[in-house]
């Protein structure tokens, strides 16, 4: 398991590299001697189907334990469950998906395990939801930094609104895109503008928490066909930390250090 909270002091891996490590997160959910018409492995399945999360059902020869579920990762056992609290889980949600978003008051002990990590692939719609959900997030906390990844200046310009107001609301905006159209002036955000591939590539959005660490959040992901994401979804702190290393040691301050040779 990539061990994200040594990652700040040491090499600073690329947005790819975070996206293919992260894969390698992925957390196992074993549910043991559940009937063999049971449908319930199926839809778990379909529930988690944006968690970066494998479901499997197993029959042991003594046929013991019964409708349990253990979820675990590469390391260690992460909670024991009886399958009928994940039945009720899915029978109760008022949605099959977007689970990231969900109450976990009263299934906190399955879903704060899950809901760390979403490792899926998105459509443009997704996208924006996604995206939607943590700006609300920085909105509601009304300071911090947010970093925002739009590709293109092109499609900065559409989202020009957004990001004015979540700086008049106290919000640090940092936003990045490959200079297609003119850099869209944003008041009181800086705005990036680069020829890398990596940035025409990456959509992002991540929300540093402000003081409020449970907060942060991050999406990031790959565009790998026309309108089709795949990446990360994140409240996991270490990792949205990686993810802003990388963009403050790759391009504010080679941007900044470009200044300083100037004068």
């Amino acid at each position: 398991m990539v061990n994200y909270s040594s990652h700040r002091s040491s090499r600073v891996m690329s947005l790819h590299d975070l996206i293919e490590q992260v894969q390698q997160l992925e957390k196992d959910l074993v549910l043991f001697n559940v009937d063999s018409t049971d449908q319930i492995g199926e839809r778990l399945a379909g529930y988690f189907e944006t968690q970066n999360v494998q479901i499997t059902t197993t029959r042991t020869a003594s046929g013991h334990p019964a409708g349990v579920a253990v979820l675990s990762n590469h390391d260690e056992v992460l909670g024991r469950f009886d399958v009928e609290t994940l039945r009720n889980l899915v029978d109760h949600s008022p949605s099959q998906s977007g689970t990231v978003g969900i109450s976990d008051a009263e299934y906190g002990d399955i879903l704060g395990h899950l809901k760390e990590t979403t490792f899926t692939s998105y459509d443009t719609e997704q996208m924006l939801y996604a995206s939607r959900e943590i700006e609300d997030r920085a909105r509601r906390v009304g300071e911090g930094t947010i970093h925002a990844g739009f590709q293109r200046c092109s499609v900065m310009a559409d989202q020009r609104a957004i990001y004015a107001d979540l700086s008049r609301r106290g919000l640090d905006i940092h936003a990045y895109g490959i200079a297609d159209v003119a850099p869209p002036d944003i008041e009181g955000a800086q705005i990036h503008t680069t020829t890398t591939d990596e940035i025409a590539e990456m959509w992002f959005v991540v929300f540093d928490g402000g003081t409020d660490e449970s907060q942060r959040s991050a999406l990031l992901a790959e565009e790998r066909s026309e309108d089709s994401f795949y990446g990360v979804w994140t409240y996991d702190p270490p990792i949205v930390d990686s993810v802003i290393d990388y963009l403050e040691q790759t391009y504010l301050l080679s941007e900044n250090s470009a200044r300083s040779s100037e004068i």
